[in-house]
């Protein structure tokens, strides 16, 4: 997690409450941790923001105590779940109500927090321990859950349950921690919808509902992109201030108005009038907008619809040179063939981790597609519609990329563009960027990048302004990160900042069965047909393929060139790889003592394996028919594979991969004459 969220309570019941609601909005963006005054509050300064229940100095100083002077501390504001005030709203305007509480400072916080939701209709008197119920004319008490004080048995009890966050304060410490804008809208929308059903369960008359869309006026006037909702036959039922200001600046109310009054309201119709409208891109009063809606429903029935409108003129600005530059994703899952199931994992694993937010670390060896899973990744998350910025960070010196990664003011060194340049970070914001060679960049620039990825900020080249960015960081490597770390040569604390969602890509060895998928595809995409001897597949399948796809690809290629016919030979192939095969053949079968047959009975039991594509391990190796009728145990077979591993013959793996039979294990079966 890149941030923690700290909430200290008086009450452990509390605590449960508002933990429940804080970890609904911030995880899995950020870590949410919570403590009663009560319990032990350990040392705090790594947190990125405190948030306290109630206004009382006693939490104030605990928080302070335990966290660094740096770090900000918020009361948290807190409102009623409105469906709770409808037995409020029924008491006789005037009445006398105590509201009970475990302090005079809560008892007076929840006082403030009805007036404001405009409960204003009853004197409220606030009521804690040490009080007492000496008004024999009281009728009614206002509850929070469990009630500090028992309260006399002729009183009607109103329990308003425990206050929820108000959407403000979740809304903005997400902005200040980097949480997606998508989730936030996709949050503000859900509780468009809750607030819109209660406009029913609270009454239907025009006083009632002007009421609720005061409370939903005051709540939606902290979101920056424009709101209108409506009801099923048309009308407006609220609208912000900044959608207000766009459609209707000089009409004095439309609440309650059908939203043709509305200054182009035209494109907003099938919005308002359909579901399932995808999201559209509109120009208004110079601008450009996405626009977006979501049904209102109550179980089957439709209620209206809530639309919203995202601002992205100088995303859209931006966006355009990113593609005239080439920073966008092309390729998918689809794109990545291949039905093993070493790949599949890896792609069902990949799909998973794409939906978060966390940053993503590739490991594989070279050619084995780690860029085209980060171009899939890009496209199945939620900033498919952000850029995609890729850099490649073996490929530039380290000041070159310095200033490619961060930006350069004007003037920051010879040769430098006038006005200087944002660095790709700033062009990735509000999608990804895809870090290759990661494992290649320089003590220096390991610093820099430790930083955007705790403070999702960069400094330029020669600048001293600090740039919030927020983009997701895709990284991939083919080194040992982790041997690197214990060398000394790469930082463990970004070690660990990048490997938060680590992705292993499978080489091409470990997933042959995908071979004539592979070479058939690339085949296609060049629109060529070819048949393969079986002889030509029979070696493909025993080479070790160290360039992985990439190598592959270069094969193909070089045989569809010189083949003169409708079939490939041998004769068709690079030299380097029939002689290189040749050649172990012949140090295979040299140094392998065939007179062993019970290694050779291993060998063929794992080649059985092999060419099923299905990974095995001792257990089952020991109690296969043949193997146990020679005699071999579960400890023998495993002195034997560390033996053959050694001799590179067999490999071994994780348990969900087993061990299998390598290319030069097959060539030695082969030269035997075993297969």
């Amino acid at each position: 997690m890149e941030h923690t969220i700290v909430l200290i309570a008086k009450g452990t019941d509390t605590l449960d409450f508002l933990l429940k609601e804080l970890k609904a909005y911030f995880e899995p963006y950020c870590r949410v941790i919570g403590y009663a005054t009560h319990q032990h509050i350990p040392d705090l300064r790594h947190a990125s923001h405190v948030f306290l229940t109630t206004k009382s100095p006693e939490l104030y100083t605990i928080a302070r105590q335990v966290v660094a002077d740096e770090v900000p501390i918020t009361v948290l504001n807190r409102v009623f779940e409105l469906r709770k005030l409808k037995a409020l709203m029924q008491i006789p305007p005037g009445t006398t109500v105590p509201v009970m509480n475990n302090s005079p400072v809560t008892a007076q916080e929840v006082i403030q927090n009805l007036l404001e939701a405009n409960v204003d209709h009853l004197h409220y008197i606030p009521f804690h321990p040490g009080c007492t119920f000496d008004d024999p004319t009281l009728q009614y008490a206002v509850i929070m859950s469990i009630p500090d004080v028992p309260p006399p048995p002729h009183l009607e009890l109103i329990d308003l349950g425990f206050r929820k966050i108000h959407i403000h304060d979740l809304i903005d410490i997400g902005r200040k921690v980097g949480i997606p804008v998508e989730w936030e809208r996709e949050y503000l929308s859900a509780y468009i919808v809750e607030m819109s059903e209660l406009s029913k369960l609270l009454g239907t008359s025009y006083a009632e509902v002007q009421k609720l869309n005061s409370q939903l006026q005051s709540t939606f006037q902290a979101v920056r992109d424009p709101v209108i909702a409506c009801n099923q036959q048309g009308l407006i039922t609220f609208i912000n201030d900044v959608a207000t200001q766009l459609f209707c600046p000089h009409e004095a109310a439309v609440v309650g108005q059908p939203y043709t009054v509305l200054a182009e309201h035209s494109f907003l119709a099938p919005f308002f009038e359909q579901e399932g409208q995808e999201d559209t891109l509109v120009t208004l009063a110079s601008k450009q907008f996405i626009v977006s809606s979501q049904s209102i429903r109550r179980r089957q029935e439709r209620l209206g619809f809530v639309c919203t409108l995202k601002d992205v003129t100088e995303l859209q600005r931006l966006r355009t040179q990113l593609v005239q530059r080439g920073h966008t994703a092309t390729y998918t899952f689809q794109d990545i063939k291949g039905k093993s199931e070493p790949i599949q994992h890896a792609i069902e694993v990949s799909k998973k981790m794409a939906r978060n937010n966390q940053t993503i670390l590739l490991l594989g060896e070279n050619g084995t597609g780690k860029e085209l899973f980060a171009h899939a990744i890009h496209q199945h998350s939620l900033r498919k519609n952000g850029p995609f910025v890729a850099i490649n960070c073996a490929s530039l010196p380290e000041n070159l990329l310095e200033s490619e990664l961060f930006g350069y003011e004007d003037g920051a060194f010879t040769g430098a563009r006038k006005g200087g340049k944002p660095g790709l970070f700033e062009q990735a914001d509000g999608g990804s960027i895809f870090l290759d060679e990661i494992g290649d960049i320089s003590p220096a620039i390991q610093v820099k990048l430790l930083r955007v990825l705790q403070e999702k900020q960069v400094i330029r080249v020669g600048g001293t302004g600090i740039i919030a960015v927020d983009c997701r960081v895709l990284a991939a490597t083919n080194r040992e990160l982790e041997h690197a770390v214990e060398q000394g040569h790469f930082r463990e604390d970004l070690f660990y900042r990048l490997a938060v969602l680590p992705i292993e890509i499978p080489a091409l060895r470990e997933r042959i069965s995908d071979l004539p998928l592979l070479i058939e595809d690339h085949l296609s995409s060049q629109g060529l047909s070819k048949t393969w001897s079986p002889e030509v597949m029979e070696l493909l399948h025993s080479h070790d393929w160290r360039g992985n796809i990439r190598e592959l690809k270069n094969v193909v290629d070089y045989a569809t060139a010189v083949s003169e016919g409708p079939v490939i030979t041998i004769e068709d192939l690079p030299k380097r790889l029939t002689q290189r095969l040749a050649q172990k053949s012949y140090e295979n079968a040299a140094s392998f003592r065939a007179s062993d047959e019970r290694d050779v009975d291993l060998l063929l039991c794992l080649y059985q394996y092999y060419i099923t594509n299905k990974p095995v391990g001792r257990y089952q190796l020991a109690n296969s028919p043949v193997l146990r009728s020679t005699g071999w145990t579960e400890s023998a077979l495993r002195n034997k594979l560390k033996q053959l591993e050694e001799r590179g013959l067999v490999r071994s793996g994780t348990t969900r991969q087993g061990t299998t039979i390598t290319a030069d294990g097959i060539e030695v079966l082969r030269s035997l004459a075993r297969i």
